[in-house]
């Protein structure tokens, strides 16, 4: 992907990958697949001072601590977060924007 990816470019992915672990999956797994799919590099591949974790990854995590916006999955009504689990479970509103997203998205 060229360029700096950003974070409204992981939602159809995410949530994807939510279907694809039976409906729910945990941040830590999301993350290691939005890397395997995305290839992050440059700046996005850069470890953030102080953390041990890259830009791309905060992006990711992300997702969940911008949950209020009203343009994210949860406030869609795509997904909702379980904080115990740290998990995203796609419901059944998700599946049906995932439904009418192109396969090449």
């Amino acid at each position: 992907m060229a360029g700096r990816i950003r974070e409204r470019d992981l939602v159809i992915p995410a949530l994807r990958a939510a279907v694809k672990m039976g409906g729910e999956i945990h941040m830590t797994k999301l993350i290691d697949m939005m890397i395997d799919e995305f290839e992050p590099e440059g700046e996005d591949a850069q470890i953030i001072e102080h953390r041990n974790d890259s830009k791309f990854s905060q992006k990711v995590r992300n997702l969940v601590s911008h949950r209020e916006n009203s343009t994210s999955i949860f406030s869609r009504g795509y997904a909702i977060y379980i904080a115990q689990s740290e998990s995203i479970r796609i419901t059944d509103l998700g599946r049906k924007f995932l439904d009418q997203v192109p396969a090449d998205e």
